[in-house]
C-alpha cells in the first residue's frame, strides 16, 4: 500500500490582514478604585455589568412531581433552626393530607393544603390550584448548603441575594450548574450601562449598592464616543 506524504515547510502560514475594533462599553466610570475577585455564580446566563447578590441562606428548590395530578404549588417557605440539607418529600396521602418527610427518612408530621405546616426544620403552605390533587401526588423541596454563591440580585429574595454586593465583570452561562466568574466588588460605575431587573428602580439600587463601595454615576449618554470634527 503506498502512502501520500504530506509537505509540512518551514513557514507554512499564508500571508494575510487581520483588523480588530475595539468597542468600549463605558461600563468604568473610574478605572484607578476597581476591586476584581473571582466568584462562583450559581445559575443565569448573565451579562457583563449584572448587578450580583450573594446567597448566604440555604436556597430552596421546589420540584413537582412528574405525575401529578393536581397543579397546587407550594410556597410560603421558610427555614427553621434545625434545617437539614437534601430533598424533603411530600407525598398525598388524600386529596388535601400530604406527609412532609425529612430528608433523613422521618415523617415529620402532615401537611393540609391551604393551612400552614409549622415544624422546627421547616415551615411551608401547600396552596390548591384548579386541579384537585390526588393520592401520591408529590413534591421534592431541595435544600442546600448556603456555600456563598452569588446569583443575580432580586430586591425581593430572601437568601441574602437581595443585597447588592458585586458587579459581573464578563459575560458568563451558570445555566448548566456553578461557574466561575470574575467581579467587580468596589468601585465607579456607569449606571446606565447597569444590568439589573425590574425589582429595582435605578434610585433604589444606586443608593443599595453605596454601602458596599459600589458607586453609580449617571451620565449624559451611554453611546460610544465619536471624533470630534471641530477645527
Amino acid at each position: 500500500m503506498s502512502l501520500t506524504p504530506t509537505e509540512v515547510h518551514d513557514n507554512p502560514q499564508r500571508p494575510g490582514v487581520q483588523a480588530q475594533v475595539y468597542s468600549p462599553d463605558q461600563l468604568i466610570s473610574d478605572a484607578r478604585s476597581l476591586v476584581t475577585q473571582p466568584v462562583l455564580l450559581a445559575s443565569g446566563d448573565l451579562k457583563r455589568g449584572t448587578v450580583l447578590g450573594q446567597q448566604t441562606e440555604n436556597p430552596v428548590q421546589v420540584v413537582s412531581g412528574a405525575g401529578n395530578t393536581g397543579d397546587g404549588v407550594i410556597g410560603s417557605i421558610t427555614l427553621g433552626p434545625a434545617i437539614k440539607t437534601g430533598g424533603y418529600q411530600l407525598v398525598a396521602t388524600a386529596i388535601t393530607k400530604f406527609n412532609v418527610i425529612s430528608p433523613a427518612g422521618d415523617v415529620l408530621g402532615v401537611a393540609t393544603v391551604g393551612t400552614p405546616f409549622v415544624h422546627a426544620e421547616i415551615t411551608l403552605t401547600i396552596t390548591a390550584g384548579g386541579v384537585a390533587f390526588k393520592v401520591a401526588d408529590s413534591f421534592t423541596l431541595n435544600v442546600f448548603d448556603a456555600v456563598g454563591t452569588y446569583v443575580e440580585c432580586v430586591r425581593t429574595a430572601n437568601d441574602g441575594s437581595q443585597f447588592p454586593l458585586a458587579i459581573l465583570v464578563d459575560d458568563a452561562d451558570a445555566t448548566s450548574g456553578p461557574v466561575t466568574a470574575g467581579a467587580y466588588l468596589s468601585g465607579e460605575f456607569n449606571a446606565a450601562r447597569l444590568i439589573y431587573g425590574a425589582t429595582w428602580s435605578l434610585p433604589a439600587l444606586v443608593s443599595a449598592m453605596r454601602p458596599y463601595g459600589l458607586f453609580a454615576k449617571s451620565s449624559i449618554s451611554a453611546a460610544s464616543p465619536s471624533n470630534n470634527s471641530a477645527p
